[in-house]
């Protein structure tokens, strides 16, 4: 595995048990749910420069925590609140400090795609710990592990582009049963600048049987 696929698959791992992916659904205009990755600035700056070395256009979608995952708030220190997030019960998110923290946007799945999306998700948050009304029902947001979050990654990442049903649902069931060290795996080769084609990869691996 090439030094930018480790920095993907284990880059948060240095973190302690801190969640690191947060999933938002909202509803409207931008309905859908989003996945994003909670880093570090600087850190999310260093994976930037390693997509401009490796001559890729992929740019990262940086934004503020607050204004990414719905019902994180910020007081007037700075200090942020998830209160209103679902998170594992053992550790809640304001345990942490977040400053110089960002999310990274992954992807955004909405209609059929969330739909077939639906048992995967609600299934890693109930190995969580969390409810899965805080996403399945209206408006609302949870943060996730990292091991959970890489599995959500590559399902997102999968399936943000397929439009038959039958596909969508094998991908999402398929990623499901996976170990997690397959999963890390198949994260490091979808997110790494030097691996441009994992993801597509991924999807022959799981759906192109499919027609």
């Amino acid at each position: 595995m090439s030094v930018e696929a480790e920095s993907f698959a284990y880059g948060s791992s240095m973190f302690g048990g801190r969640p690191t992916f947060a999933l938002t659904r909202r509803l409207g205009e931008d309905a859908g749910l989003t996945l994003y990755e909670l880093i570090p600035e600087d850190l999310a700056d260093g994976r930037q420069k390693r997509f401009r070395k490796a001559n890729s256009n992929h740019r990262l979608a940086r934004m503020k925590i607050t204004d990414a995952v719905h019902g994180v708030t910020e007081d007037s220190t700075g200090v942020l609140d998830f209160t209103n997030v679902g998170s594992p019960s053992a550790r809640t998110p304001n345990e942490w400090s977040w400053n110089d923290w960002c999310a990274l946007k992954i992807a955004t799945l909405s209609d059929s795609r969330q739909q077939a999306a639906h048992r995967l998700i609600r299934d890693v948050l109930d190995s969580s710990g969390i409810n899965p009304s805080s996403i399945t029902r209206g408006e609302g947001s949870a943060v996730v592990s990292e091991g959970s979050g890489v599995r959500l990654t590559i399902a997102f990442l999968a399936m943000k582009r397929l439009q038959k049903y039958e596909k969508l649902t094998t991908v999402a069931d398929s990623i499901a049963r996976m170990s997690l060290e397959e999963c890390y795996y198949w994260h490091a080769k979808c997110r790494s600048p030097s691996s441009p084609n994992g993801v597509k990869a991924l999807r022959v691996l799981l759906a192109d049987h499919i027609k």
